[in-house]
């Protein structure tokens, strides 16, 4: 048996619906292992298993994916595959139904492999073409090597048995993309032949044309899971709203099954439905038992998972012996953003997660072009204390360079009275696009922290922001060495001379800065975007509300008053 040529070919639309950094993926009819191979390139982690008839593709395919095995799913012992029940992430079907004697009982089979809210996607090519109804009318079907009337297809689809296929076998479907004919022209000039049959026989000609010129689909169903609604009450919706709060929403609710809702000061506990786990989260509260325990009490009661989401020293606005820092204990877990912070945070409640900060999506790449300019960025406020033991050192080497720096400043005045250097610009606080166009146009990032408890408890976001556009950092060890690679995505200082030796190589080196930017930029893209995260966030919920009892036990210990009666 050879490997025909299209064994080998990618279906692009097919590759681009597969979500990314899934777990384990089993593609049945892998052929050469192209597709699997295309989507490793940029999912490394990912596990991908191929399956497959042709023992000579098979080969091949072994060299690409992670496993691939010469096996017949309709007669084959499935013993050989060590697939478990609910094991897979995805199974995906590249023109293969089509192919199957009973596909209708393979399908409901194979759904068992995939974990809830695993996908399953299928490109099935669509039997009700408009070059199929043309030929039937003149009387003609006639098998092909390949196409839609490929001699090895044994059944034939339309749309609306493809979506009963996915829909029979327990599935919801998500998404429907078409890919369209080859010769549009000649459709075209077909259709206007066509309509007055679809208007004849009742049939919506604007559906009618949609479905008659796509030449095949590809669909995505989901696994029926359980059901989530997220609700967030922000008490500080200007402090990180966006990146801990507004932004993971926007994610959260684009996985099946799964609701998220936020508000302002004041929340609407009516709003979950009746088949919904809730969970809700107090972003930044700041909670006093005189006020707070009868809300409290009322979450429990409606049977929400309580979590508290903070991102900052908590000991900036109370201290233990208040209420014993009521705001963590008296939740059921705490959510975070760095170790610090989850650290300190045990000691009130052992339940934390850390969730570090992501963002939402990178722009372009760099042009080499860009880092020829010196442009140094400073954003801050109230950081005094953090750039002064640096301000002579940083005057000297602008003094030295003279108009081959720039400077902008965001936020922090005194910082830019400070600067002496008329090759400078001040902007005060701003929108949050104006902030990332700042930063944009800089090429040097200064990130200077000292090592204050308060410090310490905060999070990589300004290194994670400026890496995001490309901009090569000068940092101190305190918080950004925890991710910054020191010589690879930026540069650590430990002392004032390393510093100002750092600061200037970084300023004389156009080579340097589009080194480190492009490096840091390359690492956001793999370690620091929510669409590689966002799931984590609904799977801890899920495992915090399935230790329910476990933490009423774990919160009557910590908050006893939750659960005394008046």
């Amino acid at each position: 048996m050879t490997v025909p040529a299209y064994y080998d070919r990618i279906n692009h639309q097919l590759l681009e619906s597969i979500p990314k950094n899934l777990g384990r993926i089993v593609e049945v009819g892998c052929g050469t292992g192209a597709l699997g191979a295309a989507y490793k390139k940029n999912n490394p982690n990912s596990e991908y298993i191929g399956l497959e008839l042709n023992p000579e593709a098979v080969t091949i395919a072994q060299e690409r994916l992670d496993r691939a095995l010469c096996f017949n799913v309709e007669d084959s012992d499935e013993s050989q595959l060590g697939i478990a029940p609910q094991s897979c992430d995805a199974l995906i079907y590249g023109d293969v139904l089509e192919h199957l004697q009973d596909p209708w009982t393979i399908l409901n089979h194979h759904v068992s492999w995939l974990k809830p809210g695993g996908y399953l996607l299928a490109s099935i090519p669509n039997i009700q073409h408009w070059t199929i109804l043309r030929d039937l009318i003149q009387g003609k079907w006639d098998y092909q090597d390949e196409g839609l009337l490929d001699r090895t297809h044994l059944r034939f689809f339309t749309l609306d048995s493809m979506q009963k296929l996915l829909t029979g076998a327990g599935l919801i479907i998500q998404g429907v993309s078409r890919i369209l004919a080859h010769n549009p022209k000649e459709f075209e000039d077909f259709y206007p032949k066509l309509e007055p049959l679809a208007q004849h026989l009742k049939v919506d000609p604007n559906r009618f044309k949609l479905l008659t010129e796509t030449h095949q689909y590809i669909l995505t169903g989901v696994k029926t899971q359980r059901r989530l609604f997220i609700q967030t009450l922000m008490m500080a919706p200007l402090a990180c709203d966006r990146i801990r709060i507004l932004e993971p929403d926007q994610f959260s609710n684009r996985i099946t099954g799964v609701r998220a809702v936020s508000s302002v000061q004041s929340a609407t506990l009516s709003l979950a439905e009746a088949d919904e786990e809730k969970v809700f989260i107090w972003q930044r509260a700041l909670l006093k038992p005189k006020t707070a325990l009868a809300q409290q009490k009322n979450l429990l009661q409606r049977g929400y998972l309580i979590v508290s989401e903070i991102d900052d020293d908590p000991l900036r606005w109370e201290t233990p012996s208040d209420n014993g820092l009521f705001s963590y204990r008296s939740c059921h877990c705490v959510q975070t953003s760095t170790e610090p912070l989850a650290e300190f945070l045990r000691q009130y409640n052992p339940y934390v997660k850390v969730f570090p900060n992501q963002l939402a999506k990178l722009p372009k790449p760099r042009p080499q072009s860009d880092y020829e300019t010196a442009t140094v960025f400073f954003g801050a406020l109230n950081r005094e204390d953090d750039w002064k033991p640096l301000i002579q050192t940083i005057n000297e080497i602008l003094d030295e360079l003279g108009d081959r720096v720039s400077v902008k400043v965001l936020h922090d005045r005194q910082f830019f009275e400070a600067l002496n250097t008329p090759h400078k610009a001040f902007s005060p606080f701003c929108a949050y696009d104006s902030y990332q166009q700042v930063i944009r146009s800089s090429t040097v990032a200064l990130l200077p922290l000292e090592p204050t408890r308060f410090n310490t408890m905060k999070s990589d976001l300004k290194f994670v922001e400026c890496a995001g556009q490309g901009v090569a950092v000068l940092a101190s060890p305190t918080v950004y060495e925890r991710s910054l690679q020191d010589g690879k995505t930026g540069l650590l200082y430990r002392s004032v001379d390393d510093f100002g030796a750092k600061f200037r190589e970084l300023l004389v080196s156009p080579s340097l800065r589009q080194q480190l930017g492009q490096a840091a930029y390359q690492w956001v893209a793999q370690h620091r975007l929510l669409e590689h995260h966002a799931q984590a966030r609904a799977k801890w919920y899920f495992q915090m509300r399935d230790r329910l009892p476990e933490l009423n036990d774990a919160l009557k210990q910590r908050a006893p008053e939750l659960f005394e009666t008046p």
